[in-house]
């Protein structure tokens, strides 16, 4: 039986070959999907560990202050992390000392670090050696002028949180400077969690003052901040250990419950990390397979094809076999084991070859050119299934030949498929339609499942019952162009209408254009949404990124570059808590310049950005201007109150010194302060220097002097006085008199509330005597924002508290909902940033600062923000952002719907291709015996042009509905972008453009190969 299998193969090792091929292919295109998902694994941990913050890739247990009698039990629990395969532990031990900088009260912070040495580099002098040597930045030491060898006397401080300062705690000790540092890579994983070397920091504790291990044991101290950090190295983060990893995390955490002691603490940095990336992958899993299945059904139904056309071909051979008497289950054999031999040949190529192609993909696309060998499981075992899937299509493409009678057998014309099989295998993939859609819309919120199979379901679907379709309507038409007498016409829509092959081409042509439709729609809908995001993500054309700054300093610093507000805008970011317990974003712009910059879209509301600026800049007073060289305060002082309740029994002590302040905008937005020791009288200070060109009053504040002060007899509250402003002058001429000061609507407290009534002038004593403020009314109250309808907060929510760091709170009102908001997405706050700045009382330092750009901006507007005093660190742009986002897992994974629908394309291209091998000489007989009887030769040319182009344009219109269809019932549910930093509405629609061209030009492609092969059909005269 093998001989005579094997002569059968070489007899006719053309088919043999084309089988062979064909296998080839399959392999290849079903182990694309599972390969390219390996490889993509690899793209999306190496994006997400490389642009991951040291502190994300450090896993730290720490005592913010240990005792001396904790040590050994610290020490205990550290092989917690130790064990970590692939980290590295770094011990280090943190406490502030005063006695480096020239401030009583300048801290700085005395670091022992496991092994620093090796990751500085020493500008001047040596490193550390001995017991109390200490080694200073670079920046440091010059700034203070100090060199190696250079005594230092030192002490270790605590700090006060009632004064906000730092206060000595220990002995004073001698440490010797030998050596003056600079980091080698201040972005080296070593430096883990720290924020050592972070630009925007203060020069203190941007720059350390490392030591030896002894110095920071043997000082004296009451405590000090100690830690053990392990650092995920690449190796750890390899995607083989990432889920052994996320179990040994989760045993860190329960072994410290366990055995931390209670002041333990731990900082799990790297399991984030680590569901990001999980996220990632599983939204590849996602994506990935929608496109893979159809390539796979596509490679398995052109195997049947190829199959059933070469046993049409051997029907008269089957006959005679079966006519001679051969067994059944001999001609099975032989007639299955010919296509066989060429599929189980062809697999291990096809899955070689595959392997190989989505590897150099993958270097050339995942992998910044470096080339991937792919070897994973779900890659073999997708290429042994598609063997299996191969050779039972190749069974079930003969079981019809196979099974019919001598008499059909060796008949020239095949009988037509029975209606009943053919519709009930039509109603069996229509109620897996069904039942996979209503899957997916009722029950999974994601493609999972059998919901992965719901595209290439309703393709096929699709597919099918057109042909049903077509069958008919061809033959229709083909009888009216006959009556017409448009032979060429007639005789090959009656082709197309009578022969299988031509349902067969129409079916595979249909699932092509659903697949390439579906796969240009879905690129372009992420591509919509990745631009999208870019563009809110970004607020303006371009946006300079500043070093953190007080928000006074970046709005002076800006509008002194541009006065008019033509191009830039000082924008800043900070939080507010809404009362649910969660913080949502807040922008802070300055909205004048706001339509000249920000790039504004329909999303952000129905009014444009000069409307918006108008809504939130409502008319306030304007501030009161102090300018001058000496402030004379005349002040009043009563009798106290117990905060702000009723003067107690009497039987408690009052504070007698305390200490006013008058709190100034300098013109540079810097705040400045004016104090004196409060008292019946005037009282005299001078103004800062800052206030020659003039200040802003920012408000009046008082509190207890760190050496006075009383407390009740239980204890439980501070004694303060009522303190009562009666006059205000600058330089002997009167600035506030009583009747000003007495006038509740020119001041407010910080919460919003009204000042207390005193006709003798303006009591500055609030109720809380831990913030005393009384802030001048020239800002509207509440302040005016544009809010978007975050799900965390209540319904119908009026008030929001924004928090800006180191000051107090500020109250605003919802004064337009909207959407979205630039920068922000679909969840936060848009607040004028001048407005913000007035009603806080205090330094507004930012969480992040920008310059915004319009297209007007000068080419040199980064040098003019430096040389106002703003550091320009780097350049943010719709197009830079566009770019991070294209290296993500949801453009990575949409990527492959393209490479699934160009090997499509080419897998039908080569089903036309053998069907019109298999067909042409058959073809050309019958066209030939029809120009003997009569029938010109043109229009029997014509004829071959009739039989495929409508194919293919019938094709090209179900398929582009097959297309929107599958994208109307899933689109939804595949996660073609995620929410990043900015949570953005989905775009729910393409282009028309983007996936009309795509299928155009495929059903051109189809129709220049159909005329070609059509040109090869020899029609004799």
């Amino acid at each position: 039986m093998i001989p005579l299998l094997l002569s059968m193969v070489a007899a006719r090792r053309g088919q043999a070959i084309v089988v062979f091929v064909l296998s080839v292919f399959a392999t290849a295109a079903a182990v694309t999907g599972p390969a390219y998902l390996a490889a993509a694994d690899r793209a999306v941990v190496a994006a997400e560990t490389s642009a991951a913050a040291r502190s994300q890739r450090s896993v730290s247990l720490s005592v913010p202050t240990l005792l001396p009698d904790q040590e050994g039990s610290f020490r205990a629990v550290t092989a917690a992390v130790g064990n970590l395969p692939g980290f590295r532990t770094v011990y280090s031990v943190q406490s502030p000392i005063l006695g480096v900088e020239p401030g009583p009260t300048d801290v700085s912070y005395l670091v022992f670090r496991e092994d620093v040495c090796a990751n500085l580099r020493m500008v001047e002098g040596r490193c550390l050696v001995s017991p109390y040597e200490v080694v200073l930045g670079v920046d440091t030491a010059r700034r203070l002028g100090m060199v190696p060898g250079q005594g230092l006397t030192v002490t270790v401080a605590e700090y006060d949180a009632g004064q906000r300062i730092y206060r000595p705690a220990g002995a004073p000790a001698e440490v010797t400077v030998v050596g003056l540092y600079a980091p080698l890579d201040p972005q080296a994983l070593y430096w883990g969690r720290t924020p050592y070397f972070v630009p925007g920091t203060l020069d203190a504790y941007r720059e350390p003052v490392f030591t030896g291990r002894f110095t920071v044991d043997d000082i004296d101290r009451p405590g000090d901040f100690r830690s053990v950090e392990a650092l995920a190295s690449d190796d750890a983060l390899r995607p083989e250990r990432l889920a052994a990893l996320d179990r040994q995390l989760v045993d860190v955490g329960e072994r410290l419950s366990v055995e931390g002691g209670g002041f333990v603490h731990l900082v799990d940095g790297v399991s984030p990390l680590l569901d990001r990336i999980a996220a990632a992958q599983t939204l590849t899993r996602q994506v990935v397979p929608v496109a893979a299945v159809p390539l796979v059904i596509l490679c398995l139904f052109v195997v049947f094809m190829a199959v059933a056309a070469g046993t049409v071909a051997r029907r008269t051979e089957l006959g005679l076999l079966a006519l001679r008497g051969t067994p059944r289950r001999a001609r099975w054999l032989l007639a299955a084991g010919e296509p066989a031999v060429a599929i189980a040949l062809g697999a291990p190529v096809g899955y070689l070859l595959g392997s190989v192609f989505v590897g150099v993909l993958a270097g050339l696309r995942l992998e910044e050119g470096r080339f991937a060998p792919v070897t994973s499981g779900t890659a073999v075992l997708a290429g042994c299934a598609t063997l299996v899937g191969a050779l039972a299509v190749a069974v079930l493409a003969q079981r019809r030949e196979l099974a019919s009678p001598v008499v059909d057998l060796l008949r020239r014309v095949p009988p037509r498929t029975r209606l009943w099989a053919s519709l009930l295998a039509e109603a069996v993939m229509l109620a897996l339609t069904v039942v996979a859609v209503a899957q997916l819309r009722l029950f999974d919120s994601e493609l999972v499942g059998l919901s992965l199979l719901v595209p290439a379901l309703i393709g096929v679907t699709v597919a099918l019952v057109a042909a049903r379709l077509v069958a008919p309507l061809t033959g229709r038409l083909g009888a009216a162009a006959l009556r017409r007498g448009q032979l060429a016409a007639a005789l090959g829509l009656l082709h197309l209408a009578r022969q299988p092959a031509g349902q067969r081409l129409f079916t595979l042509l249909t699932v092509t254009v659903a697949v390439t439709g579906y796969a240009a729609v879905a690129f372009d809908v992420a591509e919509q949404s990745r631009s999208a995001r870019a563009e809110v993500q970004a607020g303006a054309d371009r946006a300079l990124t500043v070093l953190p700054v007080d928000a006074g300093t970046l709005l002076t610093a800006v509008r002194s570059v541009d006065p008019d507000g033509r191009y830039a805008m000082a924008v800043g970011r900070t939080s507010a808590d809404t009362g649910t317990g969660t913080d949502v974003p807040v922008l802070l712009a300055d909205t004048a310049a706001l339509a000249a910059t920000a790039r504004w879209r329909p999303e952000f509301g129905p009014a444009g950005a000069a409307e918006v600026a108008d809504l939130l800049r409502t008319p306030a007073a304007a501030p009161i201007a102090v300018d001058g060289t000496e402030l004379t305060v005349e002040l009043t002082v009563a009798a106290p109150g117990r905060r702000g309740d009723e003067p107690p029994d009497g039987d408690a002590t009052p504070v007698s010194d305390v200490r006013f302040t008058v709190h100034l905008r300098s013109p540079s937005g810097r705040l400045v302060t004016a104090s004196v020791t409060a008292g019946e009288g005037q009282r005299f200070h001078p103004l800062p220097v800052e206030c020659a060109d003039g200040c802003q009053l920012a408000g009046f504040s008082v509190r207890p002097e760190p050496a006075g002060g009383a407390t009740s007899p239980d204890g439980t509250f501070r004694v303060v006085p009522n303190v009562t402003v009666t006059g205000l002058a600058v330089d002997g001429t009167p600035l506030l008199d009583a009747a000003a000061l007495a006038d509740g609507s020119r001041w407010r407290r910080p919460s919003g509330a009204a000042v207390e009534a005193d006709p003798a002038g303006l009591r500055v004593r609030p109720g809380d005597a831990a913030d005393p403020w009384t802030l001048p009314a020239d800002v509207p109250v509440p302040l005016p924002a544009l809010v978007t309808p975050a799900d965390d907060r209540p319904q119908g929510l009026k008030r929001t508290t924004i928090q800006l760091e180191t000051g107090a709170p500020v109250e605003s009102v919802t004064a337009e909902p909207v959407g979205m908001l630039p920068a922000l997405g679909t969840r936060g706050l848009l607040v004028d940033l001048e407005y913000a700045v007035r009603a806080v009382p205090e330094n507004t330092v930012l969480d992040a600062a920008q310059v915004w750009l319009g297209g007007d901006a000068p080419a040199d507007v980064a040098e003019r923000l430096d040389a106002a005093g703003l550091t320009v660190t780097g350049e943010v742009t719709p197009e830079r952002i566009r770019q991070r986002l294209d290296s993500t897992a949801p453009a990575l994974a949409i990527w492959f719907h393209l490479l699934a629908a160009g090997l499509a394309v080419v897998l039908a291209c080569a089903g036309m291709v053998l069907l019109a091998v298999v067909e042409r000489r058959r073809r050309g007989e019958d066209l030939t015996a029809l120009t003997v009887q009569g029938l010109p030769t043109r229009i029997a040319v014509r004829s071959l042009h009739w039989s495929a182009l409508p194919a293919v344009v019938l094709a090209a219109v179900a398929g582009l509905g097959a297309a929107l269809l599958a994208w109307w019932v899933t689109g939804d549910n595949l996660p073609v972008a995620t929410d990043g930093d900015v949570a953005l509405a989905p775009v729910d629609w393409p282009r028309p453009a983007t996936v009309l061209v795509p299928v155009i030009g495929v059903m051109l492609l189809f129709a220049a190969v159909a005329l070609a092969l059509g040109r090869a059909v020899r029609v004799r005269d």
